[in-house]
Parts: C-alpha cells; sequence; structure tokens
C-alpha cells in the first residue's frame, strides 16, 4: 500500500516538480534530443528520491504479468540473442541496452510519478501549447527563429522544413493530447487545446512530415472503428464511416504533393505508386527483402543494417544520405535485423495491442480509452513508412506520450467508478480447514463489507461457504511436500487469481500456502499479504535429510521475503515470533495473535459425572508429529498399570501427507483395545462434553485449535513442553506439560489427572477463563482483521480524480 505523504511535505513537492518535468520531457524535445535526456533524467532522479517505490514496484509488476507484457520481455530476449549474435555486436548491444533502460525507466517513471499525474498532464499540455505557438509564430513571421544558429550566424542555409520535421513526430502525439485535453476541460479553457491542436496541421504541412500525416490518418481510422462499433444509430455510423474516409482522402492526397515523383533511379523500376511511397523507400524495401533469407532466424543484428552486405555502394548512390541506414519500415526491420524469431514475437505483440485496445474502448468508451488506441495506431503505422524501430527519441516521445495517455485513462476509471468494495483473498489448503480454522475471520470481513475470496482446494464444505456469501474458487493447493511441478501449477493457478481479483489483501492461512502465494503474488503484483504460520508442522520437526534440505530452502525463501514491504506476517507463539525476527521480519510486519479463536458459546462447560471409565480426547489429524505414536505408547503403558481409561482419536488419516499414519496400523491399534478411533467428526463439541482431559502430544504448533476447543469446554489439559502447546496450556494451572517424545511421562500426566477429580475440574475451570479473557473469538478475530486491514499502521493515499 501507498503510504500516506503529508500535502507540503518535502518529498511531495518534489514528487510534484518530477511529474512535471515528465510531463514536459516529451515537448522538450523541441530543443534536441539533448533537451528529453535532461527531463527524463532529472525527473527520474527527483521521482527516486521522493516517490513511492513499494506501490510503484507492486504496479510494475502487474503490467509485465499481463500476456502484452509477457511478449515485450519476449521480445527483448529475442533482441538480445539477435545483438549477441549481430555482425555488428558491439553497436547491437549498446542499442539493446539503450532501448531496454529507457523503456524501464519511463515505465518505472510514469508510476512513481502516478499519484501526481495531474501535474504531468499539464506540463504536458502547457508545454505543447507553448512549442505549436511559437511554431506558428516562425511560420508566419521569421523562420530563423527556430534555430539558434541560424540567429547567430546570418549566412546559415536555414531550412524550416527539416528543422520542422522532428518537432512534428511529438505533435502528432501532441495533437491527440491536446484534443482529449479539450474534452476534459469546461468554459473557454477547452478552445485554446482545441485551437493548438489545429495550429498543428499548419506545422506538419510546412515540415512535409509524410509519416506524421499517415500516423494521424491511422489514429483517425482506428478511433473511427471503434466509434462504429459503439453506435447504435445506423445513420451516426455512416457519417463516422464518411467522416473517416474525408480524412482519408485529404491526407492521402497531402501525400501525393509532397512525395516525390521520380519514376526511376539508376534503372530502378517502381513496383508501387510514387505518389504514395516515394522511390527511395522502395529501393531501401527492396533492398532489405533481398537479405532477409541470408540470416533467416537471428537476422544481422538490432540496429545492424548499414552493415549488411551492399549497403555501403546504395547509399552511395542516393542523394538521401540516411539510405540504408535503416529500412524505413519496423516490419522490414525487424525482418532484416532480427529474423523470423524477432517478426514471432512482435507481430503478435502489435495484433494483441491493437485487439487490447479495441476491446478497452468497447468496454470503457471513447472518452475513457481512445487515446491509447490512437496513439499506438499512430506509432505503428507510421514506422511501417518511416522512422527505425531503434531511433531513441522517436521511441522516447511515443513511450512518454502513451504513459500520460495512460495515467488519464487509469484516473478517469478511477474517479467515475463507484466505490468498489473492499476484496480480500483468504488461501488456505482446503475448503473444510477454512471453516473449521478461519470462518471467524472470514465472516467479519464479510461484516465489514469486503468481497471474500476464498482459495482452496475444494470439497463438500463449499456451497455451504457460497450460500453464507463467500467466493469459494477451486485453486489446487498443492500439499504432500513442496513438489516441484506440483507447487508450479498452484503457483500458476494462484498468479491467475491474483491478477484477476486484484485483492487488496491477501491472507495465507499455513507454511505452505505462504511460501506458493507470496511467490504467486510477486510475479503479478500483489498489493499486500498478510502470511498466518499457524504452526511449521513436519517440516520443521522432522530430522530426516530430505525434510531438512527442504527446511533450509523454506527457511531462505522466508529470509528473501523479509525484504519485502507487502509481506506481513502473523505467527501464534513466542517461539515462531522469535524464529520470524531471525529471519528479518521487522517488528512493523510481524505480529503475535494467538491462535484463530473459539466461539464459546458454542464450545462451552457442561456439569460432568465422571463415567467409568474416564475418557481422555485426542482431536487431531491422524500425523505421527502431532505426538501419535507416543500417545499409543502412553496407552499401552496405561493398559499394562491395569488402567482402563477410552483413549478417543478424532481425525482422519492425512495420506497426501508424508507424515500421516495409515489406516492398517489406526485399525490395528483398535483391535488391541488401545484407543478408539472415530475418525474425522463434526460434532467435537458435543465429543469434549463426554470427555474428561484433553490429550495432544504434538512435536510442534502454533496454537493448537484442539486444545482451544478442549479448554473452552473447560477440560484439563495434558500437552507437550513444545511451542504452541505451552501457548495454552499453563503447567500446574489449566494442565500438565510432559517432555517432547517422552510416552511415559505421558502415560503418567493422563493417570495423574484422570485420579484426581479435584484437580482436573480445577485446571478446567482455569483453562475456561483464559479462554474468555484472551483467547475467545471475539479478541482474536478482532487482533487478526486489524492486521489484516492495516488499519494499525497504514492507509490508502486518496487520489484525487484525474482528469478534474
Amino acid at each position: 500500500m501507498q503510504q500516506t505523504v503529508q500535502a507540503g511535505h518535502w518529498r511531495d513537492r518534489v514528487l510534484g516538480f518530477a511529474a512535471i518535468l515528465f510531463g514536459l520531457s516529451a515537448p522538450l524535445f523541441f530543443f534536441g534530443r539533448t533537451g528529453l535526456g535532461i527531463g527524463l533524467g532529472l525527473s527520474l532522479i527527483a521521482a527516486l528520491a521522493s516517490a513511492d517505490h513499494g506501490e510503484a514496484w507492486r504496479k510494475m509488476r502487474a503490467d509485465i504479468a499481463t500476456p502484452i507484457g509477457l511478449l515485450v520481455c519476449a521480445a527483448l530476449v529475442a533482441f538480445l540473442v539477435s545483438a549477441a549474435c549481430s555482425i555488428m555486436p558491439g553497436k547491437s548491444l549498446e542499442t539493446w541496452t539503450g532501448r531496454f533502460a529507457m523503456m524501464a525507466g519511463i515505465w518505472y517513471l510514469m508510476r512513481l510519478i502516478e499519484p501526481k499525474a495531474r501535474l504531468a498532464w499539464d506540463a504536458c499540455i502547457y508545454g505543447a501549447i507553448a512549442i505549436v505557438g511559437y511554431c506558428i509564430l516562425a511560420i508566419l513571421v521569421y523562420p530563423e527563429m527556430l534555430s539558434i544558429k541560424a540567429l547567430r550566424e546570418p549566412d546559415f542555409a536555414f531550412d524550416i522544413t527539416r528543422r520542422l520535421k522532428p518537432v512534428g513526430s511529438f505533435l502528432i502525439f501532441g495533437a491527440m493530447l491536446l484534443v482529449f485535453d479539450a474534452i476534459d476541460r469546461k468554459g473557454m479553457r477547452r478552445y485554446v487545446s482545441i485551437l493548438a491542436a489545429l495550429c498543428i496541421l499548419p506545422v506538419l504541412e510546412e515540415s512535409h512530415g509524410r509519416a506524421n500525416v499517415a500516423a494521424m490518418m491511422a489514429a483517425a481510422c482506428a478511433v473511427g472503428f471503434c466509434a462504429v462499433l459503439l453506435i447504435q444509430s445506423r445513420v451516426l455510423k455512416i457519417g463516422v464511416l464518411v467522416g473517416v474516409t474525408g480524412v482519408c482522402v485529404v491526407a492521402l492526397t497531402w501525400l501525393s504533393g509532397v512525395t516525390s515523383n521520380s519514376s526511376s533511379l539508376m534503372g530502378f523500376d517502381a513496383y508501387l505508386p510514387t505518389w504514395l511511397v516515394d522511390i527511395h523507400r522502395q529501393m531501401i524495401w527492396k533492398f532489405a527483402f533481398g537479405h532477409v533469407f541470408d540470416h533467416p532466424l537471428i537476422g544481422y543484428g538490432i540496429n545492424a543494417s548499414p552493415w549488411v552486405p551492399g549497403a555501403d555502394e546504395m547509399a552511395g548512390t542516393s542523394n538521401q544520405t540516411v539510405l540504408p541506414g535503416h529500412p524505413h519500415s519496423w516490419f522490414m526491420e525487424i525482418w532484416l535485423e532480427v529474423g523470423l524469431i524477432g517478426l514471432a514475437v512482435v507481430v503478435p505483440l502489435v495484433l494483441m495491442t491493437a485487439v487490447t485496445a479495441i476491446r478497452d474502448v468497447c468496454r470503457q468508451g471513447l472518452k475513457v480509452s481512445a487515446l491509447p488506441l490512437m496513439m499506438l495506431a499512430a506509432y505503428w503505422f507510421a514506422g511501417l513508412f518511416n522512422y527505425s524501430f531503434w531511433t531513441s527519441w522517436w521511441f522516447g516521445v511515443f513511450l512518454l506520450s502513451l504513459s500520460l495517455a495512460l495515467l488519464r485513462r487509469e484516473g478517469l476509471i478511477a474517479s467515475k467508478s463507484p466505490k468498489a468494495r473492499r476484496k480480500t483473498m483468504i488461501v488456505c489448503g482446503e475448503d473444510w480447514s477454512f471453516v473449521s480454522h478461519r470462518i471467524g475471520l472470514g465472516r467479519a470481513a464479510l461484516v465489514r463489507g469486503d468481497d471474500v475470496v476464498v482459495a482452496c482446494n475444494v470439497g463438500t464444505a463449499a456451497d455451504t461457504l457460497r450460500a453464507e456469501g463467500f467466493r469459494v474458487v477451486d485453486v489446487p493447493i498443492a500439499r504432500g511436500g513442496l513438489s516441484p511441478i506440483k507447487s508450479l501449477k498452484t503457483v500458476k493457478a494462484l498468479a491467475c487469481l491474483i491478477r484477476r481479483e486484484n485483492p487488496d489483501v491477501i491472507v495465507n492461512v499455513a507454511i505452505q500456502c505462504v511460501v506458493l502465494s507470496v511467490f504467486a503474488g510477486m510475479l503479478v503484483g500483489a498489493k499486500r499479504s498478510v502470511n498466518m504460520v499457524t504452526g511449521l508442522g513436519f517440516l520443521f520437526v522432522s530430522g530426516g535429510a530430505k525434510v531438512k534440505v527442504v527446511r533450509s530452502i523454506v527457511s531462505m525463501i522466508l529470509w528473501v521475503y523479509a525484504r519485502f514491504p507487502s509481506v506481513h506476517v502473523i505467527v501464534q507463539n513466542q517461539d515462531d515470533y522469535a524464529l520470524m525476527t531471525g529471519l528479518g521480519f521487522k517488528a512493523d510486519r510481524l505480529n503475535l495473535v494467538r491462535g484463530s479463536g473459539v466461539d464459546i458459546s458454542a464450545y462451552s462447560p457442561v456439569e460432568r459425572v465422571p463415567g467409568n471409565p474416564k475418557t481422555a480426547i485426542f482431536v487431531a489429524r491422524m500425523l505421527w508429529s502431532k505426538g501419535l505414536a507416543e500417545l499409543v505408547e502412553a496407552a499401552r503403558i496405561l493398559k499394562s498399570r491395569g488402567r482402563d481409561y477410552r483413549i478417543l482419536l478424532v481425525g482422519d488419516a492425512d495420506l497426501a501427507n508424508p507424515d500421516s499414519a495409515n489406516d492398517t496400523d489406526l485399525a490395528q491399534w483398535q483391535k488391541e483395545g488401545l484407543v478408539e478411533w472415530l475418525g474425522k467428526r463434526s460434532d467435537i463439541a458435543a465429543l469434549l462434553h463426554q470427555s474428561d482431559l484433553a490429550v495432544l502430544p504434538s512435536w510442534r504448533e502454533g496454537l493448537p485449535k484442539a486444545l482451544l476447543e478442549a479448554a473452552a469446554c473447560g477440560l484439563a489439559m495434558v500437552a507437550t513442553d513444545v511451542p504452541g502447546c505451552r501457548e495454552i496450556v499453563s503447567h500446574n494451572q489449566n494442565g500438565l506439560l510432559v517432555p517432547l517424545r517422552d510416552a511415559n511421562a505421558l502415560a503418567n500426566a493422563i493417570e495423574e489427572l484422570m485420579e484426581d477429580d479435584a484437580k482436573r475440574a480445577e485446571f478446567g475451570s482455569s483453562a475456561r477463563k483464559l479462554v474468555e479473557e484472551e483467547l475467545c473469538d471475539g479478541v482474536i478475530v478482532a487482533r487478526t482483521l486489524a492486521v489484516v486491514t492495516g488499519t494499525a499502521s497504514t492507509s490508502v493515499i486518496r487520489k484525487a480524480p484525474f482528469p478534474a
């Protein structure tokens, strides 16, 4: 989440300065590439010093995780391979590094200055208006004022066409920005933007910018196409089609007047109409096509076309000195320099951006989403007839303009959308474990008004949860150890779900969900995660060699997670708190909440009449790490002493867990008369009311729900002196603690309490009092919800509507 920065704070002012420089960077191209670079560089420095990097990086990850973002990454990899194998590797790698740095820098900078997007937009608009006005003044009054060198040297041969041509590359995007600025404004201010947009046309006329006019034609066609899809009236549809056709006719007529009509050059016969495409471009395209099959897969290397064999001879025959510096077509250039692998990535990227932009317009409307579509259409269409794909200023101006367009779109959606419900996603292993351990937290979130999504392996409890208002999503949560294949499937499913739902907070329950879900969230830019380490289980108590390796890996993963400010942890006992502190979690992101709470109305004491035989109850999954073997051995010891106690085992075998006992063992112990295995039961409270003592000789816990429920029912307890158990069992106050894996001590403790009715009743009363005061669901759920919502430490910046 973003941290609140008070208005007037120096960081707030510096971030505003960075946003202004970001918006001015594209208009600063009027002064050349140096102006563009200075504006971006200063903006980046100011933003890095003042912005919220956590929020910016989260959104950056979310951008990358989209299909378009993944295609961009694939394109960068393909370009890098081509650059490394280039005929000019130094030049190609330098170009790749520069374009990668520019793209990553501008995009990250866009996310950094997002809270001040309004300032960036206004700075760009006012800068564009100033440039247009200055250019019009120069055209009408004194053209030489456009060049400092022409002003200082009267004999300098000044060519206004060549001077305005690069500026026109920004003004094609500037015109679109001005048009939509006029749409957003009210009163007389909108007419200033409209007038400035109209004044761009004579500037383009003076610059003979053929590709720029073609770009604007493509933008008009793109928005016209979407308008036809959206408009219901047939008359209006026909009117829009006529208008778009008129724009194309005017543009093509203008192009025919400024395009060279030379029909031949060195005997070269034109294969396209020269009024549409001049002879020089036709020559270079044919030259490029003649060499694309020399290196069909990875091409000659990015930005390497001047060194293609024969390029020098061709350049020497033309009065166009830039030929064949680039093929004047991104398609031909990619094909020649990056080969079929490059085309296989870039062409789908272009098509996907087009489809995505059109869909966005159809969903959000022209006012909100038409501007990015028009810019994309202009960029890619103009690039078919001019500009090198690797030209830094062309690429930079486009990215800057597109960034402003996207910020405007996001601002409009945020300001016009109704206030969304807060969305909480709870990730746990099984739906029944959510019902038994986290239903209180989920219900509290529902009462608060949250949209609660439960991601888990769906079983029989899902329909009941949906009836209560939860959205239950079936996710294949890997169980039975960190199997790489199962884990990758879980990460993929969770990443897709998190990206689709975009929850405000993700609550991950248990260590396996923590490890996998946090990683999935990092891949797609999750906002915030609260991770409930409810006990470290078999992984942290087993001594096997394989488990030790996995334990080391998990500890390293948690150490990495501790370095991310969006990752928060809840532990249930002091030992786990110390462990997480040792891994690097700071106090502001580490919370101790004892257990998951218990409904003290459903689990309440009843008057007990000691039965014969007396009953001890063990409620847990049938796992060795729950002390199952020690309990069975203790039962054998007690039976040898002539103590005829009933020992109930309540819970099922978990065959997906490598730590689980099997049905054969359980059936054999029951046959020997040592225990009674009841399996999984839903009437735990009733079974506790029929019991005299609760037993849990576990090896390690968070804070065991089984003992919590037993204490609520007023039962004395016997447990091992290990983390988690000693959080609820106080020795000789509400129960007895025994050494770990000591069956004889366990048998002695059970016998001591079974034979002393008064002590057992006293311990049970103390246990109930502890639950009522500290561990009931009302207390625990409130504390947990406060951590989940972050109300105690963080708050969200309320963005001003953009545009206003």
